[in-house]
């Protein structure tokens, strides 16, 4: 993440140029991770594009509950479960790099994430393990899929972590779907 001591000089940190390669770096991965990724799955799985675009845009608008869609066309629960996970990543990330893009040039930004440093840098056990939170978080209806990175991302949890501890809770909530939809919740209660 990209911050800047100095609020006032926030819009000089990241050239035209930076931001440019930044875009285009941040378009190529989800782009790869959307379509390019799920349509070689689909050949892999014997899945029609059609299929797969219909997953993945169930995706988008249903989120966790996409898995319904998928096993309703006939998918095994692991190829939905990679589908899903696939497309997560590429949302997670997009939306992590365009809140860097926009910390790195808005003074109105960097002062927001300044108080929320202020607020919750006392709080040590909070920046050791705080993205551990992001798993329950992620199934929250309403914030998931795309309100969970910016939670991530507003307290500076380290990349890496904060998007493993998002994908192992958006894998949970597939999980919980699927198992509910084959009817395994009903067997075990």
């Amino acid at each position: 993440m990209v911050r800047v001591a100095d609020p006032k000089t926030c819009e000089r940190a990241l050239s035209p140029g930076t931001c440019w390669f930044r875009i285009v770096r941040a378009t190529a991965f989800v782009l790869i991770f959307i379509l390019v990724i799920p349509l070689f799955l689909g050949l892999a799985f014997g899945v029609s594009p059609a299929a797969v675009f219909a997953l993945i845009g169930s995706t988008l608008l249903l989120q966790a509950a996409a898995a319904v869609v998928g096993l309703s066309l006939g998918l095994h629960p692991a190829a939905v479960l990679v589908f899903l996970l696939s497309v997560a990543a590429a949302v997670l990330v997009g939306i992590l790099e365009v809140c860097d893009l926009f910390a790195g040039r808005s003074r109105m930004i960097q002062g927001f994430l300044s108080k929320i440093d202020a607020k919750t840098g006392s709080v040590d056990y909070l920046k050791r393990y705080g993205a551990l939170m992001l798993i329950p978080v992620i199934w929250i209806p309403g914030i998931a899929l795309y309100g969970t990175p910016v939670v991530a991302w507003a307290f500076q949890y380290p990349r890496r972590v904060s998007l493993l501890c998002m994908l192992a809770g958006w894998a949970i909530a597939i999980l919980v779907v699927m198992a509910a939809t084959m009817g395994l919740v009903r067997l075990a209660f």
